[in-house]
């Protein structure tokens, strides 16, 4: 954590960079808003009750939580990064007002001066890309951290409603998405045994269980049993969530039909060839079947928030009924 004297000189020559030194400087200045007290991972924050310049410095649903939350941010981190454009599709027209932010170097770092000449009421960010720079960004505006569960983005929604005081919001959105999930999975009837796999290159794949993926849970839910287990898996497992496999280990991928999860961009792609290359591929059961699954990964694990929940939903039922009766 910086010192007091290092945050305040670099929140001086933030302001001095952007033009707002003078402003801060003057006697004149308006009451301060009404706050509310924000309990969160980094520390304790007040809150304006109403803020109305919100920045998101978060790759991992931020921004399409505010969205759904109905708060449009002035300004979000770039997605470039992972997905190849500044925001998600799903949410691109939505977030036509809203300012791309820049990097400062990593993807997750965020350049403090564009933060702090966008004179931002309240800043929302997930705790680990903002840990560093919180005591900086704190000098700037409110600032509340977020953790994200990529197994369940019902975690950040509630944070970030819970900073906003919206908490009725967030709720109507999480049973609003159950109650249709419900609705959708009846649709493909017995879901029997399934597979859920996710390349992630180096000839490396993952197998989950229902508590590491949000995909397999829903299914496991809706009645289906996920192959292979951990009990039965061959591979390295990580804890109770998937077990990492290697190519010769294929063959445990037994399922009836197979989820295959993947990511956008040129690394997604190659991952996903891999899978598909490999030489027990062709033999699976599901695969010379032709029961197989694709879905986006990135929605699948809430980095684009319920709105990508609901499209990864859609995507799964749509191609599983069109594959008809097991």
């Amino acid at each position: 954590m910086p010192s007091t004297d290092a945050t305040r000189r670099e929140f001086l020559a933030i302001l001095a960079a952007t033009g707002l030194l003078s402003a801060c400087a003057t006697t004149d200045r308006p009451a301060a808003p009404a706050t509310r007290t924000v309990h969160h991972p980094l520390g304790t924050t007040e809150v304006p009750l109403a803020p109305t310049r919100v920045v998101a410095l978060d790759r991992r649903a931020a921004l399409p939580h505010l969205l759904a939350l109905g708060v449009t941010p002035i300004g979000a981190l770039t997605y470039e990064s992972i997905i190849g454009t500044p925001f998600p599709p799903l949410v691109a027209e939505q977030a036509r007002d809203v300012a791309v932010l820049p990097v400062a170097g990593s993807a997750d770092d965020p350049n403090l001066e564009a933060v702090a000449a966008l004179r931002p009421d309240l800043v929302i960010g997930w705790t680990g890309g903002i840990d560093e720079k919180y005591a900086a960004l704190s000098a700037i505006a409110p600032t509340v951290a977020v953790d994200v569960d990529f197994t369940d983005a019902a975690v950040s929604l509630r944070a970030i409603a819970a900073a906003l005081g919206r908490e009725a919001e967030a709720e109507a959105v999480i049973s609003a998405f159950d109650e249709r999930r419900a609705v959708r999975l009846r649709e493909i009837g017995e879901i029997g045994d399934v597979s859920v796999v996710l390349g992630i290159g180096g000839q490396q794949f993952r197998v989950y269980q229902p508590a590491g993926s949000s995909v397999a849970r829903w299914l496991a839910e809706a009645g289906g049993r996920l192959v292979p287990d951990i009990a039965s898996a061959i591979g390295e497992p990580s804890g109770d969530e998937l077990v990492l496999i290697s190519p010769e280990n294929l063959g445990q991928i037994t399922g009836e039909t197979i989820v295959v999860m993947h990511n956008t961009g040129a690394a997604g792609e190659a991952a996903l060839a891999e899978l598909e290359g490999s030489p027990l591929w062709p033999t699976l059961p599901a695969v010379q079947a032709g029961r197989v699954v694709k879905v986006n990964s990135q929605e699948s694990v809430g980095s684009y928030g319920f709105q990508g929940y609901a499209s990864v939903l859609d995507a799964l039922v749509d191609q599983w009924t069109a594959l008809g009766p097991r």
